[in-house]
């Protein structure tokens, strides 16, 4: 399954750098390409992939930013940052064998502040401390809210200066959950029991460990991205719900956008 991701990213990383002066535009939009390939949920034995046209937007401000999110320097020191962090699952129909008989899952939206702090500085990539909170909501008629999530992790980056330089990204930290979002994925109730899945109630606590690993480059007109993320809900709150088929996955997605407009 994870084949193409690989030499797909073993194709991207072999690319040679152009060598080049150019600073990073202050603004650019174009348009993308993206196939993700992600179990239907955490904890999910099945997994589904998809395939995305999304916009490409960047902007580089000096006190706003958008690119992997938005950023608002909002303190006199430039290592402490507040951002807008956001999160999101497609929905689940009920063709999924764990949820047979279950409701579908909306997609949901996962959005927040985040409070950023950068620990150390250097030429080879920077340390920080993002301390995101978020809403979640489930995307149908009622914009259903179904709980907060609260997601420390360290993180190294290595920001691209320049034109043709590789942006990467790698993160780890637990996730925390309240009980209305563990009951959204997680609960079965009496009359959606069945003899191979009990009923059960979710509890608010920890969520398991969550490590991505991400990647971006500008070659010219052609923007290259992607990620590869690693999910674990061993000795998590939920890890007894009989919805979890798997206690860890790997997901991996990747990108390919053009350009239209500069804009420095």
């Amino acid at each position: 399954m994870y084949k193409p991701f690989f030499w797909l990213i073993l194709f991207i990383f072999s690319m040679p750098v152009v060598a080049n002066d150019h600073k990073l535009p202050l603004l650019e939009l174009g348009a993308s390409m993206a196939v993700l390939d992600i179990p239907n949920y955490r904890g999910s034995a099945n997994s589904t992939t998809h395939r995305f046209i999304l916009p490409y937007i960047k902007y580089r401000g000096d006190q706003f930013k958008v690119d992997e999110g938005v950023q608002n320097i909002m303190f006199d020191s430039p290592n402490l940052i507040l951002s807008l962090s956001a999160n999101g699952t497609l929905p689940v129909d009920g063709d999924n064998p764990e949820r047979v008989g279950m409701p579908d899952l909306d997609a949901t939206l996962e959005i927040g502040p985040s409070l950023d702090y950068r620990i150390s500085r250097a030429n080879s990539g920077e340390w920080w401390l993002e301390m995101p909170l978020r809403l979640a909501f489930a995307l149908n008629s009622n914009l259903e809210h179904v709980g907060q999530i609260f997601q420390p992790r360290i993180v190294w980056r290595k920001p691209a200066r320049k034109l043709y330089e590789w942006k990467l990204r790698a993160a780890i930290g637990p996730i925390y959950a309240t009980d209305e979002f563990h009951d959204y994925y997680y609960s079965v109730t009496s009359d959606q029991a069945l003899p191979d899945r009990p009923a059960y109630d979710a509890d608010s606590g920890f969520s398991g460990i969550r490590g991505t690993f991400s990647y971006s480059l500008r070659y010219g007109q052609l923007w290259l991205g992607g990620f590869v993320r690693y999910d674990s809900l061993s000795h998590a709150i939920v890890e007894d719900s009989p919805l979890i088929s798997e206690s860890s996955a790997w997901m991996a997605g990747v990108a390919l956008g053009w350009v239209f407009i500069d804009n420095y």
